[in-house]
């Protein structure tokens, strides 16, 4: 099964970047991932590629923040190699301009998985469709502006009908993107063997009912379809499906009731809340069934909950303990303003399982964030708070111990405390150590920042420190920049004031920084020291 593994990789064409778990799913598609009952066929795929990573079939891999591997090429001598062995089972053409028709030759009259590159004003290889004995078609484009006539898809799904991996997508392009279809016809539901579609970055605005009847389907990309309104009411049917990946679709408003059906769900990137209480939307209760969601999940639509006692009761979130990467956005359709305590109570509701490393919080309006579920994150690695524009203490979250990076983006406040308050204890010269692991700190677009109240903090493992567009903050806590000792980046880009009393202050200013080896004011580095006054 390795050995399929490595030689279906012939179906890209040489020095094609890769993705990993793309190429996972397609070999998942066709069967090569499936002997062993006890293991995922996801797992049993990473294990392929990293067995085949191990011995250099692969090469020049691009790795994510976490070190895993994201994508990978193939060296030209190991592509001949595979392409020898492969027997022409595969084949990658490009059709250009001046290619009228694909030429099929018994070369590749056998073949079964096939690649199509279309270039500036081709003409759609019709022909193709002889091929009957296709498994896998995968069709990109290097013209932007290229779009499938309407009457390919038809005569393709008539004559493809054993299928098993289907790609229309701009993914394959080096720059940009690009459109290839509009619609997605009816005729899809022909495609019996169909377990894996990808589409993504396309301008459909609706897809098929009929495609609900490919029952076979594991894996579904819709991500970047920005157009795309809804999602057929049939998805229930899809009971094999293991894989919604619909990042970055917009303009969809809601989930499909049946939507908890999918029990066999390992990913969906998005699930989308909607204020219309009808028996088409699905409630953010019909999460607690998918249990076996993994990886990441963003909630949009927060804002319509209405019942937060039921949320609180079925603790949707808790059960999912391969979820790692959670955002939760409290955004909310239409006008009315929602009042701070539903937010507070939901957010408590939301409670997910403690093995949660990534959290991203937007729009929420609660007054604080301190929540009991938050701080038992004790493996938390990254945190993002974006449009909490009513929060200004985040001196608890200081006692999260594994956190390394913090983003606070777009906030509204004049003050922002994220030391020990200068209360009581303000006569006490003892210092606090919070956020005992962050390496990471970033505030933008704070546009009414005046002051930041940072106390008797110590920060032992900061590294780096951006301030961006918080053009009322007049300058940085003393005591920050004397306790930060590992700080070796500090970046200040549109805060005027933050600027002008470093750049331009005085030499005693400048000497509160002058320790940090990077220093970067509106992307420029800064060298010789602060500007003479003027």
């Amino acid at each position: 099964m390795i050995r399929r593994c490595f030689l279906y990789c012939v179906i890209f064409p040489k020095d094609h970047n890769i993705k990993k778990d793309h190429l996972i799913k397609l070999w998942m598609a066709q069967g090569y991932l499936g002997l062993d009952n006890d293991t995922e066929m996801e797992v049993i795929g990473q294990e392929y590629f990293d067995h085949l990573a191990s011995r250099s079939f692969f090469q020049e891999f691009q790795k994510d923040d976490d070190e895993n591997i994201i994508s990978c090429k193939m060296h030209d001598i190991v592509h001949d190699f595979a392409q020898f062995l492969s027997k022409n089972e595969y084949f990658t053409v490009e059709i250009n301009e001046g290619n009228k028709e694909l030429v099929i030759n018994t070369s590749n009259e056998k073949a079964r998985h096939s690649m199509l590159m279309l270039n500036n004003r081709a003409t759609f290889p019709i022909s193709i469709c002889s091929i009957k004995s296709l498994r896998s078609l995968l069709i990109g484009c290097e013209d932007y502006k290229y779009l499938m006539p309407n009457d390919v898809l038809p005569n393709l799904f008539g004559e493809f009908t054993c299928l098993r991996a289907l790609v229309i997508s701009y993914e394959f392009r080096i720059f940009g993107g690009v459109n290839l279809i509009t619609t997605i016809p009816k005729e899809i539901k022909k495609l019996i063997h169909l377990k894996y579609l990808n589409l993504f970055g396309q301008d459909v605005e609706k897809l098929p009912g009929t495609l609900c009847e490919l029952y076979n389907l594991q894996t579904l990309d819709i991500s970047w379809c920005l157009k795309l309104k809804e999602l057929p009411q049939g998805m229930g049917k899809l009971i094999n499906l293991r894989h919604l990946i619909n990042l970055r679709t917009r303009s969809l408003s809601y989930m499909p009731k049946g939507i908890e059906k999918l029990t066999c769900l390992r990913t969906l990137s998005e699930f989308v809340i909607s204020s219309d209480g009808s028996k088409t939307c699905s409630t953010l209760a019909c999460l607690k069934d998918l249990k076996h969601l993994r990886g990441e999940l963003h909630i949009r639509g927060l804002g319509n909950v209405t019942n937060v006692s039921e949320v609180k009761r079925m603790q949707i979130l808790s059960n999912k303990k391969n979820l790692f990467y959670l955002t939760v956005s409290f955004n909310k359709d239409g006008e009315g303003e929602r009042k701070n305590d539903d937010d507070e109570l939901l957010l408590e509701a939301l409670q997910p399982h403690p093995n949660l490393e990534k959290l991203r919080i937007e729009y929420y309006r609660g007054s604080t964030f301190y929540s009991d579920w938050i701080m038992s994150l004790t493996g938390l690695r990254e945190l993002c708070l974006d449009a909490c524009s009513n929060c200004m203490h985040l001196s608890p979250l200081g006692k999260l111990p594994s956190l390394e990076s913090l983003w606070i983006l777009r906030m509204s406040v004049k003050k922002l405390v994220t030391g020990i308050e200068s209360d009581g204890a303000s006569s006490s010269s003892t210092s606090v150590i919070l956020f005992p692991k962050l390496k990471v700190l970033e505030f933008s677009t704070i546009i009414e920042w005046e002051e930041w109240d940072y106390g008797n903090t110590i920060l032992p493992c900061l590294a780096s420190l951006s301030i961006s567009y918080c053009g009322k903050l007049r300058a940085l806590p003393d005591g920050l920049l004397q306790g930060a000792k590992k700080l070796q980046h500090l970046e200040i880009s549109e805060s005027n004031l933050l600027e002008e009393h470093y750049r331009k202050g005085t030499e005693e200013d400048w000497q509160k920084i002058s320790h940090i080896p990077n220093i970067r004011f509106n992307y420029s580095y800064l060298q010789g020291g602060p500007l003479p006054l003027r």
